[in-house]
């Protein structure tokens, strides 16, 4: 370029063209993280204001030049290094230098996320301990960051220049969504497991009691994760994690509803393998039945067994359920029991209420269900 031609870019600075002494300083709101300034032009008499809150970010031939940090700097006398090699350059010959300059926005920015879909686990409290009901979860949140690009961090320069590519701004938005997929699989690996540990034990329908664990958990995962694209994590956070109340789930809380009436679990459970065995008549219905129940290989002899204990109505005490074994005797009764007709008990009002408040306050069922349970039950009253 000659000395008096006249540069398209002109018409960026102030007047339509370049001044003696140009002032380069954030033109644009300060909602937008980083943006491109316009301007690519500056000589020896230029001078760069950075605001609080901000650092400037020149890059050049698509490499990562250098940094300044808040304050205003005169090129033709700070001696910041950066300024330094630029001032070096422009009294070598060169009348002017030329390079993209980016205003990057260091303030503390809350950023919301959510996972991008739901994330499968298995509930095994509500397949009562042996069956893992396939449970959707999902979550939302936010986490509060801050750019801060170190000029001798090669990582986080490298993956600034990724981050922008050829964007001419970026906003929090931009950054909810680059980071949404690995929030959700972080959330699925750290999560999923915590909740699937618990169920083994007890109810997971309180997810919300454990948002604050999860956060501290999760925090440390994040913030090596976002490090690497020069930002600080200050924190993060939970706003909701809810369960998918599917048609799956109802199935089984209706199975634990029933078993509570009934005051007898496993005897709810023997009643539905069989009514899931009468739909699938054959051996490999028996044979599912027996698997879910852990008879293993003697599930085809205790079979008529199951359906003898099922459905007796015997009002004397049983005797305490045993594993099953090869002598004869399994955890449904002993051989040699003789159907009896089954009998339905009479469920006392009361106490079927009584139940329902005590399986609400547990967190077995919803405030939704135990509302239309209430309703049910005194409507038979």
């Amino acid at each position: 370029m000659g000395l008096f031609h006249r540069n398209e870019n002109e018409v960026n600075f102030a007047g339509g063209s370049k001044n003696v002494m140009e002032s380069i300083q954030r033109t644009t709101d300060t909602n937008t993280l980083i943006y491109l300034d316009s301007r690519v032009d500056f000589n020896t008499n230029s001078v760069i204001t950075v605001a609080p809150n901000e650092q400037v970010i020149f890059i050049k031939n698509g490499e990562f030049y250098g940094t300044l940090p808040p304050g205003r700097h005169e090129v033709k006398t700070e001696n910041y290094p950066f300024l330094s090699r630029l001032r070096n350059m422009l009294t070598g010959g060169v009348s002017t230098f030329s390079c993209q300059v980016y205003h990057v926005n260091t303030s503390e920015q809350n950023v919301s996320w959510g996972t991008s879909s739901a994330i499968e686990i298995q509930d095994f409290f509500l397949g009562g301990g042996m069956i893992g009901v396939p449970t959707l979860i999902r979550g939302a949140g936010e986490f509060r960051v801050r750019f801060n690009i170190l000029e001798d961090d090669d990582a986080s320069k490298q993956t600034f220049m990724r981050l922008m590519g050829d964007k001419s701004t970026y906003t929090s938005n931009d950054l909810s969504m680059l980071f949404r997929a690995q929030i959700s699989q972080e959330i699925s690996d750290v999560v999923g497991k915590t909740l699937e540990e618990r169920s083994m034990h007890r109810s997971i329908n309180a997810i919300s009691s454990q948002l604050k664990d999860f956060s501290k958990e999760l925090k440390p995962v994040f913030d090596r994760l976002f490090v690497d694209y020069g930002l600080e994590l200050i924190n993060f956070s939970f706003y909701n994690l809810t369960i998918d109340e599917t048609e799956e789930r109802k199935k089984y809380l209706d199975r634990l509803i029933a078993a509570a009436h009934a005051g007898s679990y496993d005897k709810a459970v023997q009643q539905e393998l069989l009514k899931d065995v009468a739909v699938n008549p054959g051996a490999g219905g028996i044979a599912s039945a027996g698997a879910g129940l852990g008879m293993g290989m003697a599930a085809g002899n205790a079979f008529s067994q199951m359906a003898t204990t099922a459905f007796s109505t015997s009002q004397q005490p049983q005797a305490p359920l045993q594993p099953m074994g090869f002598g004869g005797q399994s955890r449904f009764g002993v051989n040699g029991g003789q159907p009896q007709q089954a009998q339905h008990p009479q469920n006392d009002p009361m106490s079927s209420l009584k139940q329902m408040k005590q399986m609400l306050e547990e967190g077995l069922i919803t405030q939704e269900i135990y509302d239309a349970k209430v309703a049910e039950i005194l409507s038979r009253m």
